[in-house]
C-alpha cells in the first residue's frame, strides 16, 4: 500500500487518507473485505492513527464500511444492494429472500399510545385513538438495514399474537383471512439519521437513510396499519415498473 505524500493542493491529511481508502474500497483491494487492523492501517499509509479515525469515520457514515466489535473494520460497499418492487405487494423478508440472503428480525419495543395528527390521518381515524405501536430492526445476513415503525389499529390488537410481533407483519395479517391485505400506498422520502435511527441501524448521525411510508388496507378498505420504515440507502433501493 502506497504511503501518503506531503503535497501543497491544500488537502488535509485525513482528506487524502480518506481519498487512498476509498479508492482501495472501491477497487476491492482489501482481501476478503476486510481492512487491516488501525495501527497496522497508519504504519502503512504513514498517517497518525487520529488522522485514520477521521478518514474511517467519513468512510463509516457514506456506507462504505461498517466498524463492529470482536469483527473489526468491514467493506459493505461492495455488497450486492438489495432491490424491492413497490408495484407488487411483497414483505420485506420475500424481498431480502430473494436477494439470496439471510432475514432477520429484532423485536425492539411495544407499546400503546394515542394517534398523533399525522398518524390518525394515515389510518382514517380521529386524533387521540388508541395504537398500538411496535419498534423492530431488520436485517440482511446480520447486517441491520431497515427501522420499522407500525401503528396498528386498537381494535385489531385483539386479533394479534404479541409474541409474533418479530415476525413478518405482512405475512402475519395475509395469513389471517379477516385481516387479509388488499392494497398499500406508499410513499418515499430522503432522510438524514437522526439520534434514534442511527443508535438503532448503528449508524453515524448524518448518514443518509430512505424513508418509506406505507398504509396497509384490509378487503373492506379499512386501513389496518400504518409504518414508518428507515432503510439504509447504501444497502437497498426500490424501484417501480412503469408501463404504457
Amino acid at each position: 500500500m502506497q504511503q501518503i505524500e506531503p503535497v501543497g493542493d491544500g488537502r488535509s491529511v485525513p482528506e487524502r487518507a480518506y481519498e487512498m481508502l476509498l479508492a482501495y474500497v472501491v477497487e476491492g483491494k482489501f482481501p476478503e473485505g476486510k481492512l487491516p487492523p488501525e495501527m497496522d492501517l497508519s504504519k502503512q499509509l504513514g498517517v497518525s492513527r487520529t488522522a485514520l479515525r477521521e478518514a474511517l469515520l467519513k468512510l463509516e457514515s457514506q456506507g462504505y464500511i461498517s466498524r463492529r466489535r470482536r469483527v473489526g473494520t468491514v467493506v459493505v460497499a461492495n455488497r450486492p444492494k438489495i432491490e424491492g418492487g413497490l408495484e407488487q405487494l411483497n414483505s420485506v423478508t420475500g424481498i431480502i429472500e430473494n436477494a439470496g440472503m439471510t432475514p432477520g428480525t429484532t423485536f425492539k419495543s411495544w407499546r400503546m399510545e394515542e394517534a398523533n395528527p399525522l398518524v390518525a390521518q394515515q389510518l382514517g381515524v380521529e386524533s387521540g385513538t388508541k395504537v398500538s405501536v411496535f419498534e423492530r430492526v431488520r436485517t440482511a445476513d446480520d447486517v441491520p438495514f431497515c427501522f420499522d415503525i407500525s401503528f396498528i389499529l386498537e381494535r385489531h390488537f385483539g386479533e394479534v399474537d404479541v409474541t409474533k410481533m418479530g415476525e413478518s407483519l405482512f405475512t402475519y395479517f395475509s395469513e389471517r383471512e379477516k385481516l387479509r391485505i388488499r392494497r398499500a400506498v406508499s410513499r418515499i422520502y430522503p432522510y438524514v439519521a437522526d439520534s434514534l435511527t442511527g443508535d438503532r441501524l448503528a449508524l453515524p448521525k448524518g448518514h443518509l437513510l430512505t424513508l418509506l411510508e406505507q398504509t396497509h388496507y384490509t378487503a373492506s378498505g379499512e386501513a389496518l396499519w400504518y409504518s414508518r420504515a428507515f432503510y439504509r440507502s447504501d444497502l437497498i433501493g426500490f424501484h417501480i415498473v412503469r408501463v404504457p
